[in-house]
């Protein structure tokens, strides 16, 4: 088993759809040897202070930070940030408008099921999720729960999911708009996991040109399913375009098998150079 990172800059809690509070991570992230951590949570800030005052007590780095859920077409496209102003007004303000928006496609999306006879009401999914993000990996949980599915892949595979019966899709949140809000609150934003946007690598590379103008700063290099090969490829592309290195591990406890925070991350020295852009 490999050391973990550093720091691993790509977590998630119970305030959006991880299983451990931002407390518990950063305590666990301690007891792996990991020297700094950044908890980016779905469309929210709301574990930050929490996340904060433990690792203040622990002595590790705190990167305030977040992941913005956006699409484009056919493509999903997350956009990370990171060194944030989680009191800013306006950028309270524009989360606040996505909160919106989630409800709206997750009372949808229940709609739909219940047409295939899964019953879920929105109480009980309050209940299911812990803090104030409610996604999907909270209706699969209760779907598996309630023994509407064998497992929590058939959930999207067969229903959630882009290709499933009840699929409902994302309100138009372009990436641009992320990387704009973001760079207007003071913060450094990077574009999540590249190949997991595509595979293509000429519309991934039109993509970071836009976002780039729009004040793009890093791209997601180091990631837990990366190969060495992907590594490399988008490393030559951050270098190509000027772009800092950020990794993660995308953590997110139980609902994720597989993956341990600082999986992956950054070394010192990258860390170094993320955080020389931070204002």
């Amino acid at each position: 088993m490999k050391a973990p990172k550093a720091f691993d800059l790509h977590t998630h809690t119970t305030e959006s759809d991880g299983t451990l509070t931002p407390k518990e991570l950063v305590e666990r992230a301690y007891a792996r040897g990991i020297q700094g951590i950044a908890i980016t949570d779905h469309d929210t800030v709301a574990g930050l202070s929490e996340g904060k005052k433990r690792a203040e007590e622990l002595g590790m780095e705190f990167i305030p930070g977040i992941e913005f859920s956006c699409n484009e077409g056919d493509l999903e496209v997350h956009v990370l940030g990171y060194f944030i102003d989680a009191e800013d007004e306006e950028f309270k303000s524009q989360l606040k408008k996505l909160e919106v928006i989630r409800e709206e496609r997750n009372r949808k999306l229940l709609e739909k099921l219940k047409q295939y006879r899964i019953n879920i009401d929105m109480e009980e999914l309050k209940k299911e999720a812990e803090g104030n993000i409610i996604s999907k990996a909270h209706i699969a949980n209760l779907m598996l729960k309630k023994g509407y599915v064998y497992t929590r892949g058939a959930a999207f595979k067969e229903y959630m999911g882009k290709h499933g019966v009840a699929y409902v899709p994302r309100e138009n949140f372009l990436p641009e708009q992320a990387v704009e809000i973001i760079v207007r609150n003071g913060g450094i934003a990077s574009l999540a996991h590249p190949k997991l946007i595509t595979t293509k690598d000429k519309v991934l590379e039109e993509l970071i040109l836009r976002l780039k103008d729009k004040g793009l700063s890093g791209i997601e290099v180091n990631y837990s399913s990366f190969t060495e090969e992907d590594k490399l490829k988008y490393w030559s592309m951050a270098v190509k375009h000027g772009l800092v290195v950020t990794g993660g591990s995308d953590f997110h406890g139980g609902n994720r098998e597989g993956v341990d925070v600082g999986d992956e991350g950054l070394n010192k020295e990258e860390f170094k150079m993320l955080r020389g852009l931070a204002k």
